[in-house]
């Protein structure tokens, strides 16, 4: 099947052009293939996937206002491609890039060249060195340069043609994953840290495989100047150096001796397994001079969680190398093609110098329940500045984010580099500020306090631990749920808690169970005791105490009951507070961080928090007294068979 058109279409190509879903684009060949004005038919087919005329498409939608872009003919070439062209190589996305760059350059149409000069005549006048354009337009065929001509009037210049061209690329790449583009917030993260690593430390950029024209673009809006380059491998320079030439920054190239800021974002093409990744991540650390300093962005499951005992101590010869300052688990949701991954941020720098590796610290984050926002990524820029300075830099900063710990107790750990440290949350007070915090907000309760005289104090605060490790050592029992029929429900007996329950506590005791069938129909069920955490996981958790107990739970509902012998500083109104605040998804459940308590400070907490719900519960059940009492009096008012008295004798002498 050959083709004349000049440009192509897929059906995917077709939906974008039509503001549509891919369904939609097939169900319109298919149900209108025959009818009066016929969809336009296959002109061409390349790997089992059919292409049709942009041109006549764009037309046919024209015409009968199918899809919702009033505009199609005029952006056609937006959606479509060139005879030859693929979106998904990466070569050809770098010629057509080259063509937009060479039309902003001189400000002539990539196909009418001024003065019969070829492309390649423009580049060498625009880039004598070749150090961005040169290669890459040695043979471009006229119909190429023709499209990118196209694209930047359908874009509305060439610096929007070569954006939209990069994000089709990426489009077709998604397979790739934890390796899509970053959302705004995290690109706005790297460049925030790339910037102040670069100030702080007076350094050059030096991106590695990875930073793509998108990130380069935040980087340099961060930076608000000139971009110099140092070190750089040629591919990713040119790209880069294309990008910044048509937003109108020109980049230097420095000495090789300047000191460099170091960015490398993994998975790269060359680089997609953990073994992969960290030999990338070794091979920046070994190159590194005690002036430069390296940002990594990589997946979590690499950088910080657990992983295989060769890949383990892989990462662990990185970290002895003195040269990891900081690492930082964040939130998912970061990277457009696998919002699911978590990915994690190491900061490296100078070594410690002469500091026995007993004695040297490292800058630990968890923040996978922290939403990031730009106060979040300023606070946590802060952090690892500081982390990155001398002792008296770490002494005087008062860090949000981040905990300092013993780079020995790193090496030591088989499973997650953050297992210990509480995950922030989301408005999470700093510890400095909470004596004051917690004097203000009981005097704010007055006569309604519980019992229990908060005093400030001065200790080390006990780890958190995930409950999958808890679970090991003893400390907590999972029991399950109980699956019951809809006949076993009456209407007076034990109480039954459901997981959807758990969302509005005060409806727990609307269902019931008998207690003799329940018992003869599960014999091995157990019944909640007092102080048992009623929980749910699934994509929102939540928990509640029950602190009553001989209640059912129905599965899938499930309970977390704390060993009383040896509870592992586990309290469970915390427990329930810190899996209501967790990230759900499938198996994230043996993830939950959960906070623990001294010894000697569990049983005053659990016993204030007991009173504390008592005084609750007294309050709610006022507050229903007081709501009936006002609807009753307004309709006894309004009904002329109540009236109200300011004098209190007659109030007395006229009782109801």
């Amino acid at each position: 099947m050959s083709s004349s058109a000049e440009l192509l279409v897929d059906l995917a190509g077709v939906a974008r052009l039509a503001g549509v879903q891919r369904p939609t684009a097939s169900m319109w060949r298919s149900r209108f293939g025959a009818a009066d004005d016929p969809f336009p038919a296959c002109v061409t087919e390349k790997s089992g996937r059919a292409f049709f005329d942009a041109r006549e498409v764009a037309r046919w939608l024209e015409r009968t206002g199918h899809g919702n872009n009033r505009s199609a003919v005029a952006d056609a070439a937006s959606a479509a491609v060139p005879v030859g062209f693929d979106i998904a190589n990466r070569a050809h996305v770098d010629t057509i890039d080259a063509v937009l760059t060479i039309r902003a350059g001189d400000g002539s149409p990539a196909a009418g060249t001024p003065a019969d000069a070829t492309l390649a005549e423009r580049a060498r006048a625009i880039d004598p060195s070749d150090r961005f354009l040169g290669a890459e337009v040695a043979t471009v065929p006229p119909a190429w340069a023709s499209w990118a001509d196209l694209l930047a009037d359908a874009a509305y210049s060439p610096l929007g043609a070569s954006r939209l061209i990069e994000q089709r690329h990426l489009a077709h790449t998604r397979t790739e994953g934890a390796a899509g583009a970053l959302t705004p917030i995290a690109a706005a993260l790297v460049a925030s840290l790339t910037r102040a690593l670069s100030t702080e430390f007076d350094a050059v950029l030096s991106p590695a495989a990875g930073v793509t024209p998108e990130l380069m673009s935040a980087i340099r809006a961060s930076s608000g100047g000139d971009v110099s380059l140092a070190q750089t491998p040629p591919l990713t320079a040119r790209r880069l150096r294309r990008r910044l030439f048509l937003e109108g920054s020109p980049t230097h190239d420095e000495d090789e001796q300047a000191a460099r800021v170091v960015v490398s974002r993994h998975p790269a093409s060359d680089a997609v397994s953990p073994r992969q990744i960290l030999h990338a991540i070794d091979e920046i650390a070994l190159s590194m001079s005690d002036t430069d300093r390296a940002l990594v962005i990589a997946p979590a499951r690499v950088l910080t969680d657990a992983l295989d005992a060769h890949s383990t101590l892989a990462r662990a010869d990185i970290v002895r190398s003195g040269r990891v300052r900081a690492v930082v688990k964040l939130p998912t949701s970061l990277v457009v093609s696998a919002p699911r991954e978590a990915l994690a941020v190491w900061v490296l720098g100078r070594e410690h110098g002469g500091v026995p590796i007993g004695e040297r610290f490292t800058a630990v984050a968890d923040l996978s329940d922290v939403a990031l926002s730009t106060a979040a990524v300023g606070d946590l820029v802060s952090d690892v500045t500081a982390a990155l300075g001398s002792a008296r830099d770490v002494r005087a900063h008062a860090f949000r984010f981040t905990r300092l710990m013993r780079t020995s107790s790193l090496l030591a750990r088989r499973g997650s580099l953050t297992e210990g440290v509480a995950p922030v949350r989301a408005g999470t007070p700093r510890s400095r500020d909470l004596p004051a915090l917690v004097d203000a907000a009981r005097s704010a309760l007055g006569d309604v306090a519980p019992a229990g005289i908060p005093h400030a104090q001065t200790s080390s605060p006990a780890a958190a631990a995930r409950l999958d490790a808890l679970l090991a050592a003893g400390h907590v029992r999972m029991l399950p749920g109980t699956r019951l029929d809809a006949e076993e429900y009456v209407a007076t007996g034990l109480e039954v808690i459901h997981a959807d329950d758990l969302d509005t506590p005060q409806a727990i005791g609307a269902r019931h169970v008998d207690a003799l069938s329940f018992a003869s129909a599960h014999p091995s069920a157990r019944l909640t005791a007092p102080g048992d955490v009623v929980f749910r996981v699934g994509s929102s958790p939540r928990a509640w105490v029950d602190s009553e107990g001989s209640r059912v739970v129905a599965y899938p509902a499930r309970v977390l009951r704390i060993r009383a012998s040896d509870p592992g500083g586990l309290v469970p109104d915390v427990v329930a507070a810190d899996i209501s605040r967790s990230v759900g998804g499938p198996g994230s459940w043996r993830r939950w961080q959960l906070r623990r308590v001294a010894p000697a400070e569990a049983e005053g907490l659990a016993r204030a928090l007991a009173d504390a719900a008592a005084v609750r519960a007294d309050l709610t059940r006022r507050i229903a007294a007081l709501d009936a009492y006002t609807e009753l009096l307004t309709e006894g008012v309004v009904a002329g068979v109540v009236t109200l008295s300011e004098n209190a004798a007659d109030a007395a002498s006229e009782p109801l």
